[in-house]
């Protein structure tokens, strides 16, 4: 990915092929750049919601505890919010955890979500707003999940889409990774393929798989940067992010305001 001071990560913070080093890549980051990911997704409008907004509608009202996994700066945290309702969030990262303090009452976990500190069949509900992807051990994350969750709890995630882009946002997001020569990556899989045994053998139930199609609009340069700031994109040279933010911009000028599409899938299962 890239610093904002001199383009890139050091070479010891940088995934490899087998995985290695994204734990240190996300630690970094974050620290640079806590609420990077929440500017874009906060944004990204389809009609009248938010992914946040969608994930925090998977919810029953009567859920009264709900643990946020990967929780970042707490969008969905204070999505969740209300007088009769606890929402922790978790992260590892201190700099997001300051962020989401600021701006929201907590509380606050500074932990792993492959080892989360809570006892067993505590927790009423678990969200995930893109905590399912940023781990390669989806498994221990789920079984964790599982035995924090009440009987009869349940589990709502979201995590980016890759089937069902429409030609046209292709083209668009096509342009942008010619110049990137790279995709946005994550430790984990995005489309969490065999999502669904993943879930039984953890003891979940899967009751809804759906997908939604969000736009981020750019309208500036500014915007452009947003976007680039919230990606991750190991070993790309600063170079190449500042070649789409100009093809961004060149864009804008020339036709107008330029939408991005952030397609996700949303799914809910129950304990």
């Amino acid at each position: 990915m890239t610093n904002d001071n001199n383009g890139t990560v050091p070479p010891d913070q940088v995934p490899d092929e087998s995985g290695a080093g994204w734990a240190d890549y996300l630690a970094e980051f974050h620290n640079q750049r806590p609420g990077a990911v929440e500017a874009v997704l906060s944004q990204a409008a389809a009609g009248d919601t938010t992914p946040y907004r969608w994930l925090a509608r998977a919810i029953p009202p009567r859920v009264r505890t709900v643990l946020d996994l990967a929780c970042g700066s707490g969008a969905v945290s204070r999505e969740l919010a209300s007088a009769d309702r606890m929402v922790i969030g978790i992260d590892l990262s201190e700099a997001e955890l300051d962020l989401a303090s600021q701006r929201g009452p907590g509380p606050w976990v500074r932990g792993d979500i492959r080892r989360l500190p809570f006892a067993d069949s505590s927790v009423d509900a678990v969200t995930a707003s893109l905590g399912l992807v940023v781990t390669p051990e989806l498994s221990q994350v789920l079984s964790e999940v599982a035995r924090v969750l009440k009987p009869g709890g349940v589990l709502a995630a979201i995590a980016p889409a890759l089937r069902g882009i429409a030609p046209r946002d292709l083209r668009v997001l096509g342009r942008l990774t010619a110049r990137l020569r790279t995709r946005p990556q994550f430790p984990g899989a995005v489309e969490l393929a065999g999502f669904k045994r993943s879930l039984s053998e953890a003891g979940l139930r899967r009751v809804e798989d759906g997908r939604e199609r969000y736009g981020f609009w750019v309208t500036s340069r500014a915007d452009a940067e947003t976007v680039m700031k919230a990606l991750y994109l190991p070993e790309t040279r600063w170079s190449r992010v500042e070649s789409a933010i100009e093809h961004l911009e060149d864009r804008i000028a020339k036709h107008g305001p330029v939408e991005l599409a952030i397609p996700m899938r949303r799914v809910v299962a129950i304990k």
